[in-house]
């Protein structure tokens, strides 16, 4: 069976897996060609689970006040209220970014998308609405205007706070109005509007077609594929540190890094699982033992209750792929949060 063959029957079986998930339109406007990062949340099944709504008693009446403040603030400009997001679907083609340039314009070039799926329709002034009502929260502080840019009318957002992040972005909806897109350019707002009016996502690239499959119906889904490039300045840089001696050794094993994926479904607990794949074994049972082994010692300054988490913590190597899986209860969350609210903040 060739290469092409393969990719294209995971490819199939991956959209039967996804769309299972009421994540179709989305993931065909979302998945940009030859994509080397991909991420997928199924927001409505985590919001209905019983992880959820256990976090959700645990709250405050302060903090659950102020959670209802904000969705009746998001509902009133939208329309929407929490059951209608279905889900998030990201993905990015990282191979032609100049990572070590450092300037956030370089991902003003991207092809990449977010494609968030609806369960009803909304338009592009209650959109803008909704993305103003989170500038005020902070959680975007950007300008915002709706226009005609390449042909298609857009939100334009420009960033308020100078040099971070790139400049400026856009958002869109699908024909519909019920899949909103944002993009750093028009071009790959474009490309995901074709995709839906054709109605079929960019074929992955073999590597990635077999991770997203491997992560199955996974609540949350986070693949990483490094391209050649990425991991031949990863590998050097990790050599560059090595050399310089003390304790540069003890990432050796990482410079061989070929994909990173992650996935959590949110049941009774949160069953959250990480692989990476090394592309050597000998360095996946290195840097498995060396993790196994720092472990207990990192939790030792958090105290008793992030030792009793760190021992539910599995680490395991197969081949190349070193693996870690946990299931935190939402007591356990509850312990991770009052533990971070106890330490010191970092001194500027």
């Amino acid at each position: 069976m060739t290469k092409t063959l393969k990719s294209t029957l995971l490819s199939i079986a991956l959209v039967t897996t996804l769309s299972a998930a009421q994540a179709q339109t989305a993931l065909h406007a979302g998945f940009v060609e030859n994509a080397d990062v991909f991420m997928y949340m199924d927001i409505s099944s985590m919001n209905a689970s019983p992880f959820s709504k256990a976090i959700e008693e645990q709250q405050t009446p302060e903090a659950k006040a102020l959670a209802d403040e904000k969705t009746a603030l998001f509902t009133a400009a939208t329309g929407l209220d929490q059951d209608d997001v279905i889900s998030m679907v990201f993905s990015m083609d990282i191979d032609n970014i100049d990572f070590q340039a450092q300037d956030p314009a370089e991902l003003e070039k991207a092809q990449a998308i977010v494609a968030i799926e609806l369960a009803k329709a909304i338009t592009l002034e209650q959109a803008k609405a909704g993305l103003e009502n989170m500038s005020e929260e902070g959680e975007m502080p950007a300008e915002l205007t709706i226009t005609t840019v390449d042909g298609i009318e857009v939100i334009k957002l420009v960033s308020s706070d100078a040099g971070e992040g790139p400049d400026s972005a856009f958002g869109t909806l699908s024909e519909d109005g019920k899949t909103f897109l944002m993009a750093f350019n028009t071009l790959s707002l474009k490309d995901a509007l074709a995709r839906i009016k054709a109605g079929e996502m960019s074929a992955p690239t073999a590597d990635m077609a077999t991770a997203m499959t491997s992560v199955g119906d996974s609540h949350v889904r986070i693949v990483l594929v490094l391209p050649p490039m990425a991991r031949q300045k990863i590998q050097e840089g990790i050599q560059a540190t090595v050399a310089q001696g003390g304790m540069g050794a003890m990432i050796a094993p990482f410079a061989t890094a070929k994909s990173l994926i992650m996935s959590a479904n949110t049941t009774q607990d949160l069953d959250f699982s990480l692989s990476l794949d090394l592309d050597n074994t000998g360095n996946a049972t290195q840097a498995s033992g060396m993790i196994q082994g720092m472990l207990p010692m990192l939790s030792m300054g958090l105290g008793p209750q992030a030792m009793e988490l760190v021992q539910k913590v599995s680490i395991s190597s197969a081949e190349s792929v070193i693996s870690l899986k946990v299931a935190l209860s939402p007591g356990d969350i509850n312990k991770i949060t009052e533990t971070a609210a106890g330490m010191p903040m970092g001194v500027e």
